[in-house]
């Protein structure tokens, strides 16, 4: 994206306008992008759709917001959803509500009340979730800290699926996974885990786990 940047662009209602380079991005409705964006701060009130890629230094979504290319940034706090069509690389995401992804994603930091749908690779420093309102899945997750609880007053638990689960330091609730591997590894409950490997320690609430070693 060329050209000087814009001080701001203020979408109210509804309105579609042409992408570029922006301080401020605030869209409260419904907003359309029709091409690549980059800005260093957005906020998104209502429901917004990019038609392109996009940049956001600080990204602030109520609502739902639809990315059909790729999406990088370095703060993402979501209320609602976060649907991108590309691969997703920031610093910091916390979301209560769900964030959907058809590539790779890779993170710092995630934190999520609700859930994920990640067709990829989930590539995170810390992740945290409380799997709640829907099934979570990703490819295969890989980070250092790993927490995975299902834990409410009011809902059933919800299961988080994926391929392959590995790193440093993993607990697990209410999880469905071929393999975890990790240095230490804590399988909690509702798990259904066909083999785990760790290099440090390994403990679990589920008898059925039997394929565990030490590697």
């Amino acid at each position: 994206m060329s050209g000087e940047r814009t001080k701001r662009l203020k979408v109210v209602g509804e309105g579609s306008y042409p992408g570029g380079d922006y301080e401020k991005v605030k869209i409260t409705g419904q907003g359309t992008v029709s091409g690549d964006i980059r800005a260093l701060e957005a906020k998104v009130t209502g429901e917004g759709r990019v038609r392109g890629k996009a940049a956001v230094n600080q990204l602030k979504v109520i609502g739902k917001l639809t990315i059909d290319e790729e999406l990088s940034g370095n703060e993402m706090n979501i209320i609602g959803e976060l649907n991108v069509g590309g691969s997703v690389k920031a610093n910091t995401v916390k979301a209560r509500g769900f964030l959907n992804s058809t590539e790779n994603v890779e993170l710092e930091k995630l934190h999520v009340k609700g859930g994920i749908n990640i067709n990829g690779l989930l590539n995170v420093g810390n992740l945290e979730i409380n799997l709640q309102n829907a099934p979570s899945r990703a490819g295969e997750i890989g980070g250092e800290t790993i927490k995975v609880k299902s834990r409410s007053f009011f809902t059933k638990s919800y299961i988080l699926e994926a391929e392959v689960i590995e790193g440093d330091n993993i607990y697990l609730e209410h999880t469905t996974a071929k393999m975890v591997r990790g240095n230490h590894v804590e399988i909690g409950p509702g798990c259904q885990i066909e083999k785990v490997e760790y290099r440090s320690t390994f403990t679990s609430k589920d008898k059925n786990i039997l394929d565990a070693k030490k590697i």
